[in-house]
């Protein structure tokens, strides 16, 4: 009896339920404000790049070009949103959706600005699960997850990550932002007309 009750995942049975084990609230994604010259500089790359792929008649590629400037000027317009992030007995759970410790690589922090970013190996396309977490929170966290996952101090550099250094360091608009915000920041006065 007791082991029809354990099977079936009754009173006993260590399926019966998922302990949350630590939760937080963050932004679902950085929140940068550009100033008028990054979307400037980057409309004439993308035109540059227009013209330069009609010489070589590759038309989808242009459409492919405005695409992505139009998702960098959406993102970037559109704050997000704050959500809920947890870390149970069966995996990490992010804005509603669960990922399975099966499903999850090992981890490691990063510092962008003042934010401190959690990324986690994933199987998805992406390769990662990205997330905010307070720098307050990040040992507790680090304690936590080190039990399930792989920690790595430092992790090496995929080629894209190098090819993004390179171009970071090349053509530095990093200066022409203008602000950083974060969750409970709210938005600056307007300047008074004297």
């Amino acid at each position: 009896m007791d082991e029809e009750k354990l099977a079936a995942g009754g009173p006993g049975s260590s399926r019966t339920g998922v302990k949350d084990l630590f939760s937080w609230k963050s932004l679902n994604r950085p929140m940068w404000s550009y100033s008028r010259d990054v979307f400037t500089t980057f409309a004439v790359i993308a035109l540059l790049l227009s013209f330069i792929v009609a010489f070589i008649q590759e038309f989808l590629l242009i459409v492919v070009v405005w695409a992505a400037y139009f998702l960098f000027y959406a993102l970037s317009k559109v704050p997000p949103v704050e959500v809920e992030h947890k870390i149970t007995t069966e995996g990490v759970v992010s804005m509603d959706k669960s990922y399975l410790w099966s499903e999850l690589g090992p981890f490691w922090f990063t510092e962008k600005g003042d934010q401190t970013v959690l990324h986690i190996l994933h199987s998805n396309i992406f390769g990662q699960l990205i997330l905010l977490v307070d720098k307050k929170d990040k040992e507790k966290i680090r304690d936590i997850l080190v039990e399930f996952l792989p920690y790595i101090e430092t992790p090496q550099k995929s080629t894209t990550d190098k090819l993004a250094d390179w171009f970071g360091k090349k053509f530095p608009l990093e200066s022409m932002v203008t602000r950083n915000f974060k969750a409970t920041d709210t938005p600056p006065a307007p300047p008074s007309a004297s």
